[in-house]
């Protein structure tokens, strides 16, 4: 099993929040900010706010199975990240796919390594979750269950449209076959003339 790769970034000017899981058979790399443990697929599901925040990622995420890479500007070097919706200073989800890089080993192709051996020890894990039980606790992020409304909530806007138009379209429709049928075709191109 090849592994996947999802993202969740919620940006701000100085200290965004980029979480970045790398899914293996066996475990899971997370990458927050430039923090990363791993853990296995087991704990990752009991820790209840970090597994929302995995789901989160896989939703937002535009393709778990792809990374993506972009050249650095002055050093020429390949740099890899993953194509994701970002949430905006806690107010919105954007409507577009944004390039995320990674903070983590930028330069190396996530997806390329091989699985973990073992989880990290309790004492980097422990740091981990103090870390992002701060980041929790300055109410960077909103609750994931807000953000998956907003994603719902964009995702359908696009298919609402397209149905208004299309029943205001039939409606049109109805109205000019009425006028035909009652009133005859002069009427009709009168009529057709201003709608």
């Amino acid at each position: 099993m090849s592994p996947s790769i999802s993202c969740f970034y919620v940006h701000y000017n100085r200290f965004p929040c980029n979480f970045t899981f790398i899914k293996f058979e066996k475990f899971v790399k997370v990458i927050l900010n430039s923090k990363a443990v791993v853990m296995t697929n087991k704990q990752l599901v009991e820790n209840v706010k970090l597994f929302k925040i995995f789901k989160l990622s896989l939703l937002l995420t535009e393709d778990t199975t792809q990374i993506s890479s972009t050249v650095h500007n002055t050093n020429g070097k390949k740099m890899y990240g993953v194509w994701t919706k970002w949430y905006w200073k806690s107010l919105r989800l954007t409507n577009d796919y944004e390039l995320t890089l990674m903070e983590k080993s930028m330069y190396s192709n996530p997806l390329n390594a091989s699985e973990p051996k073992r989880i990290s020890s309790n004492k980097k894990f422990n740091k981990f979750l103090k870390l992002l039980d701060n980041i929790d606790a300055s109410g960077r992020i909103k609750e994931p269950e807000v953000i998956v409304s907003q994603y719902f909530e964009n995702e359908s806007s696009e298919v609402y449209d397209y149905f208004r138009r299309y029943i205001e379209y039939n409606r049109k429709i109805e109205m000019l076959s009425v006028v035909l049928h009652n009133y005859g075709r002069d009427v009709y191109s009168a009529v057709r003339r201003f709608t």
